[in-house]
Formats: C-alpha cells, sequence, structure tokens
C-alpha cells in the first residue's frame, strides 16, 4: 500500500569512505548526490526536492546551492529527529507520492567526529526526565542505555553473548565482499567475547564504527522510473512508530521501543509478509537493535532470535535470511543507516557483484530504535 502515486528507487550514489578525522564531508556529500543522479540517467536540472538528515551541517538548501539547482519544490531537513539516516527518506518518499515533488534527492553526510560526538554531547543543566539520568551519565540512545537495554533482554528473554556475537561476526563476513567497507578483517567469536566492555555487558564489537563518507538515493514516481537507466525498486510500504510512553529510558517496552509497533504498521501496508523476505537491511548501531529487529519484524518468533540465528548461518553468506549485506554499520561504517537502503536497492537491482543474494526480490529495511522508529519494504 501507497500513499498516492507509487513510488520507486531509481538512483543509488556513495562518496569515498574515510576512517581518518579532519575531512570535508561537503564535497564528499556533492559527489554522492551526483552519483545517485547519474546512476538513475537523470540530469540535476530534473531534482525537484532534497532531503537529509544532518550530522555535519549540510542542509537541503545548502546542497541545492552545491549542485546549482535553480528551485526546490519540496525540501526537509529532519534536524537529527526521527529514524536516523531513514528519516529523510520516509520524507521524500511521502513527497513525492503526495505530488509535492517529482524527483526527490535524499543523501546522508557524516564525519568521524560527529559520529564519536554524538556520545559525548556537553549538556546544559538537567531539567525533566533528564535530572534522573545525567548524574550516572546517560542521555538519550548512548552507551550506558544499550548496555542497560540488552542486560534487560537477558533478564526477559534468556539467551547468550553469542546470539550478539553472531552479529557482529557476519558483518565482517559480508564486510570482506564489499569494497567499500572500512574493516574488512574477519573476526572471530573468541574476538567478540573477549572485546572489552564499554558498559557491561555491552561490549566494544557491539557498537558500530564512525567514519566521513556520504550515501544518496534518489526516488522518484514509478509511472517515471520505467524510462529510467536502471531497473526500478518499488516502495512496496513504509511505517514509522514510537510506541507506548515514547522515551529513550523510560518507556513502557525497554527492549523493544517503538519497534513492534513501527512493524505492524508496516506488514499491515504491505502487500507481502515476513515470509517472503529475501534480504533484511536492519540497523546496527548497536546488536541490540538488530536483534530487535528481528523479532519485531516477525522474521523469528519474540525471545527466539538465537536459535533462530543459528550461530549466524542463517544471515551470512548462502543463508536462508542475509542480513547486512554490505557489512552494515558495524564493518562498512556508519552512516547512520541510509547505506542500508542504498544496500537493498542495489541487492533488488542484482547489482551486488560477489555479495550478491541470488533471486532477491524483497528487502525490508528498518531504521533507529528506541521512541523513533522507521521501516520500508522494497520489491523488485
Amino acid at each position: 500500500m501507497t500513499f498516492g502515486r507509487k513510488t520507486a528507487i531509481v538512483g543509488v550514489g556513495y562518496s569515498a569512505i574515510h576512517r581518518e578525522k579532519g575531512v570535508d564531508s561537503r564535497p564528499l556529500a556533492t559527489t554522492a548526490a551526483k552519483n545517485a543522479i547519474a546512476d538513475a540517467g537523470l540530469d540535476v536540472s530534473d531534482i525537484d526536492g532534497i532531503f537529509e538528515y544532518p550530522g555535519s551541517g549540510e542542509l537541503s538548501i545548502d546542497m541545492q546551492r552545491m549542485l546549482g539547482i535553480e528551485n526546490l519544490r519540496c525540501f526537509g531537513d529532519y534536524a537529527a529527529s526521527g529514524p536516523s539516516g531513514l528519516a529523510a527518506a520516509l520524507g521524500a518518499e511521502t513527497a513525492v507520492a503526495s505530488g509535492q515533488c517529482d524527483v526527490a534527492l535524499v543523501f546522508r553526510s557524516i564525519t568521524r567526529e560527529w559520529g564519536q560526538q554524538s556520545g559525548q554531547v556537553v549538556f546544559p543543566p538537567a531539567g525533566g526526565p533528564l535530572q534522573y539520568q545525567m548524574p550516572y551519565g546517560v542521555a538519550g540512545a548512548i552507551i550506558p542505555v544499550m548496555g542497560m537495554k540488552k542486560q534487560r533482554r537477558f533478564a526477559e528473554f534468556g539467551g547468550r553473548e553469542e546470539d550478539y556475537g553472531a552479529i557482529a561476526v557476519n558483518a565482517r563476513k559480508w564486510s570482506a565482499l564489499n569494497e567499500r567497507a572500512v574493516l574488512r578483517d574477519p573476526i572471530t567469536m573468541d574476538d567478540y567475547l573477549s572485546s572489552r566492555f564499554v558498559s557491561e555487558p555491552l561490549r566494544l564489537l557491539d557498537c558500530d564504527y564512525p567514519i566521513t563518507g556520504a550515501c544518496a538515493v534518489i526516488i522518484t514516481t514509478a509511472e517515471r522510473a520505467a524510462d529510467l537507466a536502471q531497473k526500478p525498486v518499488f516502495i512496496d510500504a513504509s511505517a514509522l512508530g514510537t510506541g507506548g510512553r515514547p522515551d529513550w529510558t523510560f518507556t513502557d517496552d525497554f527492549v523493544f521501543g517503538g519497534t513492534r509497533a513501527c512493524s505492524n504498521t508496516l506488514w499491515e501496508r504491505s502487500s507481502v509478509t515476513p515470509a517472503d523476505v529475501d534480504v533484511a537491511e536492519l540497523y546496527d548501531g548497536f546488536t541490540h537493535i538488530t536483534i530487535s529487529w528481528a523479532e519485531a519484524l516477525g522474521l523469528c518468533g519474540i525471545g527466539e532470535f538465537g536459535d533462530w540465528v543459528d550461530g549466524g548461518a542463517t544471515i551470512g553468506p548462502g543463508g536462508s535470511l542475509p542480513m547486512n549485506t554490505n557489512g552494515g554499520q558495524l564493518a562498512e561504517g556508519r552512516m547512520h543507516g541510509l547505506s542500508f537502503l542504498a544496500e537493498a536497492a542495489l541487492q533488488l537491482r542484482g547489482q551486488c557483484d560477489v555479495r550478491q543474494v541470488d533471486g532477491a526480490r524483497v528487502a525490508v529495511v528498518a531504521n533507529a530504535a528506541g521512541p523513533q522508529c522507521g521501516a520500508m519494504v522494497l520489491t523488485s
């Protein structure tokens, strides 16, 4: 089910990805945008909408100026709210479907400094709920909160550290097949289990890797997509979700947040079911989030991830449900989730070379956690 006009992803673009600090992200964002436009077989002048989720400072009007676009009919800057990098894509889809614009550029640029500082923000004197969190070093979706969520999951559903380790090990199996990935060396389960705690029981290898880079996609109508350069990848359904009493810490569901509510809406709108999914691209800023999405989306039962993942065999190359096939943010690098949408589109176009999932026709993409969740189902 779509809202108004049927929409499709028709272009994908990346910049180079850097591990060092001090790299200017503006030319990287422009490069990713131009690459996505060229990939679609479009001209810069065809873009009449720009949507982004800011990190390093670029806004939609900055991108308009850098690309030399005369006017935008629609634009959106998501001000670091919503389901991280997917927020802009959800906004662009709605704008195209409703006729506010015809061809939307979605981009996400990020610097390594931004990724590292996001957990080290200097806050003014705390009021409201923060006054009860700040004395313990907890503010928002940062490492101490994720450590507590992992602990809560063990308390509610049991499971083992190896369940989380399967996600980290799997990321490196896929990143070894992705030339863009910054962490391509394999790791073992012993490597995972011996990695240091950053907020017990959360380990270093449960956390994504900050990088500097940019990613972009182009969204337009299905009608226009039929005449463009690439095989269109259709947006079958999309959804947002907050869950009950939305908050990162003071919430009714500390394990799942809004993922289950978002997933319920997604499948109600979709023409397919979880059983039809060929490839899953699930947010892995922290491994806890990936497990929560897998269960919330119905890819396995609630509390059953450990048995379902089968030590990683299910989600790895050749598995029955390949997951995070670009290496994810754990290994390709943290581009805050828009890269998952790009990867899903490439998989459904059959253009992922050695990491291509045979016969991939349906993909699910899920982003963020806590009170700001978003997801999409894509079909070929």
